[in-house]
């Protein structure tokens, strides 16, 4: 008789387990690794949609960068949209226009993102950010879903299919190296959500621990996700307790020379894009970095002591302290 109680005792502490597992996999999830969780989820990309429709802002940026944005037919679908839906979807607009886009997707929506990812799949019945907004979401959700979900959806899992084995195979190399590099530790595991529109940039951090990649940028569709994904999250470990950010900002007081905002993050783009290179060839695959592609920071990707300084110190062949000191003397602005 005990010996049966002791059996079902542990079936129970087994299922239990299984189900708490279980609970800790939104629905939305996609793929994951020791160090991201990959998100396709609809509020998400809903949000990001319609700031786009209101701002143009990714588009324009695009084009000006003379980079291709991936048609997915969106513009023709509105056109074909009967009149109800398209009085809703432009009148959406509207709202984004007078109400959202004034909030700076870099700067002021990590609250929000995090507001739509816990949201339920459907409907909204949260209005934390104004009855206002979620019922303009929950308006638009059925537009969305039926018009335009799907090919954003499949979108996206292609761009993640096509690399998530690249980044899983290479994930505990970069991070080791770029903890050594900032002199912090990795503490969270990030949540990457894949949005077919995204900021102007294409890739951003609204927190430490969470990036948002858009599939539309045809420059997204090459190794340059894989880097984006290790450059955003490392904001996780180049934070202002590392001692790369610390060493900098105490040269700067010692020595009276004026720290320039971008340098940390000028750097920390660099040394990412240098580590995930190496990884990279380690089984022989090319890439090119972010910095020459996306044509970030060029004031200080273009300068070559710059360059040299950093790969110095990623090579170990000088201190944080010597890296912090030299780069501070260039004087870049």
């Amino acid at each position: 008789m005990k010996k049966t109680i002791w059996i079902v005792l542990i079936l129970c502490m087994s299922i239990n387990f299984t189900l708490i597992g279980q609970k800790s996999i939104k629905p939305d999830t996609l793929f994951t690794t020791d160090h991201f969780t990959f998100h396709n989820n609809k509020w998400m990309n809903l949000h990001h949609f319609f700031y786009e429709q209101a701002s143009h802002g990714q588009k324009k940026h695009l084009k000006d960068d003379g980079v291709n944005f991936i048609n997915t037919n969106d513009s023709l679908a509105v056109e074909q949209l009967d009149n109800n839906a398209k009085e809703i979807f432009l009148s959406s607009v509207s709202f984004y226009k007078k109400n959202v886009i004034n909030q700076p997707l870099l700067i002021k929506s990590g609250r929000i993102l995090k507001w739509l990812q816990q949201q339920p799949y459907n409907k909204i019945a949260d209005t934390t950010y104004s009855s206002s907004f979620t019922n303009v979401l929950n308006t638009l959700e059925p537009i969305y879903s039926k018009y335009f979900w799907e090919r954003h959806k499949t979108q996206n899992q292609l761009l993640l299919d096509r690399f998530k084995n690249t980044i899983s195979a290479n994930e505990k190399y970069v991070i080791k190296k770029l903890e050594n590099l900032s002199g912090n530790q990795w503490s969270k595991v990030v949540r990457v959500d894949i949005t077919a529109y995204g900021n102007w940039a294409s890739a951003y951090s609204p927190a430490s621990d969470n990036i948002v990649v858009s599939s539309m940028d045809s420059l997204m569709h090459s190794t340059l996700f894989v880097e984006f994904v290790f450059h955003e999250s490392s904001h996780l470990l180049f934070d202002r307790s590392s001692l790369f950010r610390k060493s900098l900002f105490q040269i700067s007081k010692e020595t009276n020379i004026k720290y320039p905002r971008n340098l940390w993050h000028a750097a920390m783009f660099y040394l990412s894009g240098l580590a995930t290179k190496e990884a990279l060839g380690n089984s022989n695959i090319e890439h090119d970095l972010i910095m020459d592609k996306k044509k970030v920071f060029e004031s200080y990707y273009k300068n070559e002591d710059f360059r040299n300084i950093l790969k110095t110190y990623y090579n170990s062949k000088i201190d944080i302290k010597e890296c912090s000191t030299k780069l501070l003397e260039l004087k870049i602005s």
